[in-house]
């Protein structure tokens, strides 16, 4: 029995590789021989597009790394769990984000939770600090969606208007809309159902469920303060500026016309949005549909289209370079710590 267990572990991570791999090769509508052939004849300004978004990609799991801690706070307080450090927290992310190309749109949430837990951090300061995660990437982007629907007089002024209005009464009624949320979430950590997911996960992790979320209590601690929320959007914008730099370079690269920094923002960021709608994993289909067309409202159809298709081979490359970059940092500082010590 023991022999099993110890490669039962080893042994799913394969399959979910597997699966993974699988799944983007069957969407993604590229042979191994076109992108080989891509690859080898790129230039330069691609390969240093790669490189910004996998610094984007960083900057946006060490945000999520922020708000973790931020919302375990109370519970390191009370020794009831730990705070994540920066490097843990980016291998956390970075590990379980390649499961977001299965199906179901929810396993690199899951990963995320199971290692996180595993690591001693708070399930109700993980949940909550996922459901603040999105709520603050979605806002992000949309800001940047609006200004580029707005350019292309698609949406009127009005609605910037009405999304910064939005935002003031949200800054303005924080606290209130905060003693919703502990409301909400103290009835929903009674329920059964979740309780029961709960206890799925801490066994996974190896935690104990009730220890991670008591009943009644669950995210009455786990919140972000009114200038913590408004402090991480002002991050998360910045970082999705960071996104359309390198989506900037991206397009440019190809040297068949050129667009504005604001343009691949928006247009990047409302492609992510759309594609939160795609019924397959990652956002596939549908995300490089809305990138086909408003690339080619600048660069024309021939060239969006294959600008779209390349698109979906960099981002998994950034990420892959992001995975890689935590791993070595990981190995050079045991290393270093090993060497200290002796």
């Amino acid at each position: 029995m023991g022999a099993i267990r110890r490669l039962a572990s080893p042994a799913l991570k394969v399959a979910l590789v597997a699966l993974v791999v699988f799944f983007v090769v069957r969407n993604v509508p590229l042979k191994l021989s076109d992108m080989e052939s891509f690859l080898a004849h790129a230039s330069v300004q691609f390969y240093a597009s790669m490189l910004v978004f996998s610094f984007f990609l960083m900057l946006q799991a060490g945000i999520w790394v922020l708000i973790v801690n931020a919302a375990g706070a109370e519970a390191v307080r009370r020794k009831a769990g730990v705070r994540l450090g920066l490097l843990q927290g980016l291998r956390i992310f970075i590990d379980s984000q390649f499961a977001k190309y299965l199906p179901g749109g929810f396993w690199n949430y899951a990963g995320r939770v199971v290692l996180a837990s595993r690591a001693g951090v708070p399930l109700d300061a993980q949940l909550s600090s996922i459901v603040y995660e999105n709520v603050l990437l979605v806002s992000a982007a949309l800001c940047y969606a609006l200004i580029l629907l707005v350019s292309l007089n698609i949406a009127p002024v009005l609605c910037i208007v009405a999304v910064l209005a939005a935002f003031a009464l949200a800054y303005v009624y924080y606290d209130r809309s905060l003693a919703l949320v502990r409301r909400l979430f103290a009835v929903a950590s009674r329920w059964r159902l979740l309780r029961r997911a709960a206890a799925k996960f801490s066994a996974i992790a190896g935690t104990n469920a009730s220890d991670a979320v008591p009943e009644g209590e669950a995210g009455t601690g786990a919140v972000l303060s009114r200038n913590r929320f408004f402090g991480y959007l002002i991050c998360f914008l910045g970082s999705h500026f960071i996104m359309g730099i390198a989506f900037w370079m991206l397009t440019n690269s190809f040297g068949r016309g050129s667009i504005g920094i604001a343009y691949a923002a928006g247009t990047f960021a409302t492609a992510w949005l759309l594609g939160l709608f795609s019924p397959l994993p990652g956002g596939l289909g549908v995300r490089e549909g809305f990138l086909v067309y408003f690339l080619s409202l600048r660069l024309g159809a021939e060239t969006a289209l294959y600008i779209s298709v390349i698109a979906r081979l960099w981002n998994m490359m950034a990420e892959v370079m992001f995975w890689a970059v935590v791993r070595a940092a990981g190995y050079l500082t045991r290393r270093v710590r090993s060497y200290d010590e002796a």
